[in-house]
């Protein structure tokens, strides 16, 4: 049987992900900081719940098969069905994240702070971007009409985020940088603005156009005119740091105020959580289950 021209259980699986995707954007609220002249600090609330846990698994495991496509819309394309495919990406989301959350050994407790929480922390970041339109006032300040898909993989070398998005009638251009760290927030982000700060001098300019002509055929012809001659110039930074142990981001940060673009266009996300560890620990376990739920 078929909906829409697609197969019903692809269907389900592709509702699933939407419902998801609507239980975090009921869940989260962004906050902004009036105090700080460098930059522009939104601090992100409502995303410790075991409902955002559990449907942000979920929408990760879609992502992972290609459930949003990079114009920020459900597509059901690449979902998967069947056995055969249920094992193998059993067997990516374990390679990923772990078969479970007991890390003991060095090793484990190492994979786990740099490729696992990390990889988890850049699915939120994604998650959070692909919401944006929903309200588009809140995180960027306009419409995303292409973004990036995020890493397969935890290591991969490149920006963490890349979205093309409409600040009144101007195109341009978000840089995402995305930090996990319980402990150091405040170094994590000095790390990521030293990668925008590289931007700035010019540095990897010919990986940002290659992300750019990526992008380029996701745009109106309209909007597409303007990627070659001003989308550069109109850049956006957001880092975004997922921590535990406080650290101020009311105050003002050099690393940050000498970065090219203005205050409006630094936007940092502050995500503290009560229980790092845990809550990487319920997302996880959430993608370990939404694998039987997601490919049908």
């Amino acid at each position: 049987m078929a909906v829409g021209g697609i197969q019903s259980g692809v269907g389900l699986s592709l509702q699933l992900v939407e419902a998801a995707l609507d239980e975090i954007a009921a869940s989260v609220r962004f906050r902004a900081l009036p105090e700080p002249s460098s930059h522009t600090a939104l601090v992100v609330s409502g995303v410790e719940s075991s409902e955002v846990a559990r449907s942000l698994g979920r929408v990760l495991v879609g992502l992972l098969l290609g459930a949003v496509r990079c114009n920020v819309s459900l597509a059901a394309v690449l979902l998967a069905g069947g056995a055969d495919d249920r094992e193998q990406l059993a067997g990516d989301v374990v390679e990923l994240i772990g078969a479970n959350n007991s890390f003991v050994t060095d090793g484990e407790i190492l994979f786990r702070d740099t490729k696992r929480n990390a990889w988890l922390a850049e699915g939120l970041f994604h998650v959070l971007l692909v919401l944006q339109n929903r309200d588009p006032g809140e995180l960027l300040g306009g419409r995303i009409h292409a973004l990036r898909q995020m890493h397969p993989i935890p290591t991969q070398q490149g920006f963490d985020a890349v979205a093309l998005y409409v600040n009144g009638d101007v195109l341009s251009l978000a840089i995402g940088e995305s930090k996990a760290s319980r402990l150091d927030g405040s170094g994590q982000l000095t790390q990521a603005a030293k990668i925008f700060k590289s931007l700035d001098s010019g540095d990897h300019l010919r990986h940002l156009r290659q992300e750019l002509m990526a992008l380029e055929g996701y745009l109106s012809p309209e909007l597409a005119g303007q990627v070659a001659n001003s989308v550069l110039k109109q850049r956006c930074y957001v880092p975004s740091i997922v921590h535990e142990i406080p650290f101020d981001a009311r105050r003002d940060r050099v690393t940050l105020k000498e970065l090219t673009p203005p205050r409006d266009r630094k936007r940092l996300l502050v995500i503290r959580l009560q229980d790092f560890h845990g809550f990487f620990d319920s997302v996880a376990d959430s993608m370990r289950e939404a694998v039987s739920e997601i490919v049908v």
